[in-house]
């Protein structure tokens, strides 16, 4: 049973409607680049180039060519993901045993990722963001070494290009000490796209620095309806769709990739408060669109779900998160929860965390679907039960089969009222707060440098920013 990619929101022809309307926008409002290195780059690549205006244009024609030559995703074969991530932003920290907000320390962002580890939920990049630790100038080496220390991998930012080579002879130390290549540990290095369709001048030349080094980072663009984007979802979709096929030009001109990657990042903004909002039904309505638009270009996809607005776990975080996911879940099989966060990215609750991780699971039950198959169908089981008194529960079929058949939450309700009542009257909220202060006092974070390669990333540090970091101990 396949339970995902089958759900077309849009007709045919809407798919064509927006594939045109991409058309027109990159043949003739066109992308500015404000860098000569990539305007020369995609010129000999095939475009035009207006350089007294910094701007890129792209025919219909080469477009069309373009598409024509990529290489397909194989969407019939592809296998289902649901997965999840905690990463650190910039935001405040819910203490769960507390319940306080405050500000990021070090040892927050320790414990944050502590209970993901404890959890099984991946932990990856801290992007830079203010701690009262760190001075401001050292703040992005610095959360290269927390990063390369902890994770095993690059930070996800680098916002200046003078910090580019800090940040690369920090992940060479790393790469050649522990034998992975240099691609592998910088996979998290993105910068984005300033919308809507630029590539702004210091984005730009630290995508060059490492272009020019035979090095791959991320190529990111988000839109907000109303804002960076049309307040029509079908006008987003057209400019989001449009600068989805410009980063892919660019990685081709580059690098030579030929199989494309869309992604999906447009959120509403809310016209009373103006605040970008994670948790509502036109994100995922755009999530589902990019979903079947990908699909029938034949490009690998993946959608920008598992969020909420919600400041605390509550009622309207899992709703939110929901609704940001099971959708996108059916229309393209692929999912991923940001675990712990909420308030559009400023609150990371490791309460959350672990409502996070039984969603997951949740979802990973759901899109497993069912088998149809003589054994499942369960004939004659049905038969012996039916003759001995209609119950299921003690057959030789429920006890092989239930385990694959039934998921089991940790911190969702199992019990009937009394029961409920009488182990304590405990909420998920409850049950997850404690699974948190089981966390922290379980065995430290694990580390993925040695003792040498700390110093030297300390020294880096040191020699970039004019200031000597201390080591960061795990808790």
């Amino acid at each position: 049973m396949k339970v995902w990619g089958n759900w077309k929101p849009l007709s045919e022809q809407e798919v064509e409607m927006l594939h045109e309307a991409a058309l027109r926008i990159l043949s003739e409002i066109g992308v500015a680049v404000e860098n000569e290195d990539v305007l020369t780059k995609l010129a000999d690549f095939g475009a035009f180039v207006d350089r007294s205006k910094q701007r890129v244009y792209f025919s219909p024609k080469f477009i069309e060519d373009f598409l024509a030559s990529s290489e397909r995703f194989d969407w019939d074969s592809a296998e289902p993901y649901v997965g999840g991530s905690a990463s650190i932003y910039f935001g405040y920290y819910l203490d769960p045993e507390t319940d306080e907000f405050r500000q990021w320390t070090v040892t927050d962002m320790l414990r944050f990722f502590k209970v993901a580890r404890y959890i099984g939920i991946g932990y990856g990049s801290a992007y830079v963001f203010p701690v009262d630790e760190i001075p401001n100038e050292a703040l992005v080496p610095f959360f290269h070494y927390f990063a390369l220390k902890f994770t095993g991998r690059a930070s996800a930012s680098v916002n200046n290009v003078k910090w580019a080579p800090v940040v690369l002879e920090m992940n060479e130390a790393f790469s050649e000490e522990n034998g992975v290549s240099l691609q592998q540990v910088l996979a998290p290095v993105h910068i984005h796209l300033v919308s809507p369709l630029r590539f702004s001048a210091e984005e730009a030349k630290i995508f060059v620095f490492f272009a020019e080094r035979g090095l791959r980072i991320g190529i990111s663009t988000m839109a907000v309806l109303g804002s960076n984007a049309p307040v029509t979802i079908a006008g987003a979709l057209a400019q989001y769709l449009a600068q989805n096929i410009f980063i892919n030009i660019v990685y081709r001109a580059y690098f030579g990739d030929k199989q494309l990657r869309f992604s999906s990042a447009v959120s509403p903004l809310d016209m009373r408060t103006l605040m970008q909002s994670y948790g509502r039904p036109e994100k995922e309505l755009c999530n589902v669109a990019m979903a079947q638009l990908a699909i029938h270009y034949g490009a690998h996809f993946f959608p920008h779900t598992g969020h909420s607005d919600a400041k605390k776990p509550g009622p309207e975080a899992g709703f939110e998160k929901a609704l940001n996911a099971l959708p996108s879940l059916i229309a393209c099989g692929r999912v991923g929860i940001s675990c712990g966060l909420l308030s559009v990215d400023e609150v990371y609750s490791p309460i959350q965390l672990v409502i996070d991780r039984e969603i997951i699971g949740a979802l990973r039950r759901f899109v497993q679907g069912f088998e149809v198959n003589e054994e499942t169908l369960a004939f004659e089981t049905i038969k012996e039960a039916v003759s001995s008194g209609g119950v299921f529960t003690g057959t030789e079929h429920t006890a092989k089969h239930w385990r694959k058949e039934l998921w089991t939450p940790t911190v969702f309700a199992r019990e009937m009222f009394s029961a409920w009542k009488q182990k304590g009257a405990k909420t998920e909220v409850d049950l997850a707060r404690e699974i948190c202060i089981e966390a922290l006092r379980s065995e430290p974070l694990p580390v993925y440098i040695s003792d040498q390669l700390e110093q030297k990333l300390i020294a880096i540090v040191k020699k970039a920013a004019g200031f000597e970091i201390q080591p960061v101990e795990p808790i």
